[in-house]
């Protein structure tokens, strides 16, 4: 397995042998960088996946790519946004077309002043 990431290498061996939501949960407590999207996931009362947690985590940070200068990762980040962007249209779509447009708006904004991360912000700032 490679050699990259907060979980190499005893966390990725320990993935390898969870079996089920409560055991990912215990392993991913013990790391910090996880540790705060597994919270999110947990109190989310059923609102709010996993995946839906980490795909924020990952606006989030490519957001931050736009914010320095001289670097390639922007490439990566516009890239990045840009699938978040159609995953977003195709959740959308979804939502419509089964007749769910009460959860149209449980996608991950991109560049929003209303993401969750921006308000918690503005909400320190204030």
């Amino acid at each position: 397995s490679p050699a990259v990431g907060h979980l190499s290498p005893a966390g990725t061996s320990m993935l390898a042998d969870v079996a089920d939501e409560d055991e990912l949960g215990r392993v991913l407590e013990l790391f910090p960088q996880y540790s705060s999207i597994w919270n999110i996931h947990q109190s989310g009362s059923g609102d709010k996946s996993i995946d839906d947690a980490f795909y924020e985590r990952d606006v989030q940070q490519l957001e931050l790519a736009f914010e320095g200068q001289m670097h390639f990762a922007v490439f990566y980040a516009y890239v990045k946004l840009k699938e978040q962007e159609i995953r977003n249209l195709v959740w959308i779509s979804e939502c419509i077309l089964q007749q769910q447009k009460d959860e149209i708006n449980k996608f991950v904004p991109v560049f929003s002043q209303h993401s969750p991360w921006r308000a918690k912000k503005a909400g320190a700032g204030r």
